[in-house]
């Protein structure tokens, strides 16, 4: 669907990606521009429509090719990660932290694309992201030693509980500094103590029996 695109030389297909994902990063999908995004890609709006025939394909197109790259660091990750679960869990969180400081842009734009999509959108994003979470969730699970759990405790709640939970605790440091990089990058040493702590938690639990 995209052949003509993908076709382009590396540098001009990656002008207009970040022109794109500038636009929709900070503005959301609604109220980005594509006249802003030919303006700074350096191309005419004609030859971006004929590469994507629509705004909405453009967003979608972007969602799609960040998703893979980043599913791609995941399984690149998870193949040597440790078979206990809370070891996993910081291993992974790290690897998030990593393509954070790395690709913040492209971060920037999943979390907007997740958290704020227009009724235009959402069915489009909320498929893809389902799927590709189902995916991951899988992936996630595999080869985990579940030998240390309690007997008494329903495994298949208690995973579904802790992933819950970290998942919370990561949205709330997205949440806490909006995007700002380099605060969160200065800040790296509290937020990993302050997630080993949170672990503990529900590693050990807080009341004594």
């Amino acid at each position: 669907m995209y052949d003509s695109f993908e076709n382009l030389s590396d540098e001009k297909r990656d002008r207009i990606i970040e022109a794109s994902l500038r636009e929709f990063s900070e503005k959301g999908y609604m109220r980005a521009s594509t006249n802003e995004i030919v303006k700074n890609a350096g191309i005419s709006k004609g030859l971006l429509f004929h590469y994507f025939k629509s705004k909405k394909n453009l967003f979608l197109y972007l969602f799609d090719r960040i998703v893979d790259e980043f599913v791609a660091a995941f399984y690149e990750f998870i193949d040597d990660s440790s078979s206990d679960i809370f070891d996993r869990l910081m291993s992974w969180t790290m690897v998030k932290f990593r393509l954070y400081y790395r690709k913040p842009l492209e971060y920037r734009f999943l979390t907007v694309s997740i958290y704020d999509s227009p009724e235009e959108i959402k069915d489009d994003i909320l498929k893809r992201y389902e799927r590709i979470s189902s995916e991951v969730m899988k992936k996630f699970m595999e080869n985990l030693d579940l030998s240390r759990f309690r007997k008494d405790v329903d495994i298949s709640r208690s995973l579904s509980f802790i992933m819950t939970s970290i998942e919370a605790i990561g949205n709330n440091y997205i949440k806490k500094y909006n995007h700002d990089i380099d605060k969160l990058i200065a800040d790296k040493d509290k937020i990993i103590d302050d997630l080993k702590s949170c672990i503990n938690m529900l590693k050990y639990g807080i009341y004594e029996k």
